[in-house]
């Protein structure tokens, strides 16, 4: 697939720019590099607390809980 862009990976830059950022939040990244192969940790976006705790219990503890903002870029 060298050379190709995903129509997936296309979609979330596409959102992105549209949106007037210029970087990927770090779960559109994520979703990217799994369309080219990568490994990456599991994750999922929660919109509410009920639901991050079913998510929570799909993957497995322990959890690591980050914010998705484009006021918090970036998180340790």
């Amino acid at each position: 697939m060298c050379g190709e862009v995903s129509m997936d990976a296309a979609k979330i830059i596409e959102n992105a720019l549209n949106e007037g950022r210029k970087y990927l939040m770090e779960h559109e990244a994520k979703s990217i590099c799994q369309q080219y192969g990568m490994s990456v940790t599991r994750f999922k976006v929660a919109k509410d607390l009920n639901e991050a705790l079913k998510y929570a219990k799909e993957i497995g503890y322990p959890v690591v809980f980050k914010i998705v903002s484009p006021d918090i870029i970036h998180k340790s």
